[in-house]
């Protein structure tokens, strides 16, 4: 057990490299791509670093067995216009000095060129379960998917240096390689290329974590519209 709380409790299976994550979230919590979603309002209460058991299907979890009943899509659909989109989100974007702040600009600038450079400056750095530089990364990864360009030059070197960051944020780094994200982001990507209820879908975003929204809100930005994000926003 890495992490446990009333809300999500996260699993690590495995040990060094390659190791995955599993979350089991109630239905108010950030559904991760990682997750096991259940409509439990609270979850029972496990110490960190107990071991779980897991026997026929089945994660045992303080006397709680959790299991999968279905596959919720996790992926954004291919978007129709990025162009346009990016214009769209250009003009509901806040200020996100707060997460610029803690992060060098040149990888911000780089990543904004889709360079690979930028990823070792990025893995890792910041506070939390997931640092707010994979946050941004995460971000930048998924809607550069659904705009239809390549990823794979950043999307490798992300794979590369998952070992400098949390269990939990090098899963959902790979996700983000193979385009999952949580709902709230997806939205954004949804709302910003049909240009329907997009500020109330980027407010949704900022809302997740401390700062976790806000980088991937700076990585959505940092893939389809980069001049506001070049220059301190006064917003």
């Amino acid at each position: 057990m890495l992490h446990s709380s009333a809300s999500a409790a996260y699993v690590r299976f495995g040990e060094g490299p390659g190791n995955r994550v599993v979350g089991i979230v109630t239905r108010q919590a950030v559904h991760v791509p990682c997750a096991i979603a259940t409509t439990l309002a609270e979850l029972p209460e496990v110490m960190v670093g107990e071991r779980v058991t897991v026997h026929d299907g089945r994660l045992l979890l303080g006397g709680l067995a959790v299991g999968v009943d279905r596959l919720v899509a996790t992926t954004t659909p291919p978007m129709g216009d990025p162009r346009l989109a990016g214009r769209q989100l250009a003009a509901v974007l806040p200020g996100l000095d707060v997460v610029r702040s803690q992060l060098p600009a040149a990888a911000l600038v780089a990543l904004t060129s889709g360079s690979a450079a930028a990823v070792p400056e990025l893995v890792g750095r910041g506070d939390g379960l997931t640092p707010v530089g994979d946050d941004v990364l995460a971000g930048w990864l998924v809607t550069t998917r659904a705009a239809g360009r390549p990823v794979h030059a950043v999307g490798t070197a992300v794979l590369g240096h998952l070992g400098r960051t949390t269990d939990l944020s090098a899963t959902l780094l790979a996700d983000a390689v193979a385009g999952a994200s949580i709902p709230q982001f997806r939205a954004v990507l949804l709302a910003a290329d049909t240009g329907r209820e997009l500020t109330h879908a980027v407010t949704e975003l900022l809302s997740v974590g401390h700062t976790s929204g806000a980088g991937m809100l700076l990585g959505a930005a940092l893939s389809l519209t980069t001049t506001p994000l070049l220059e301190r926003s006064p917003r």
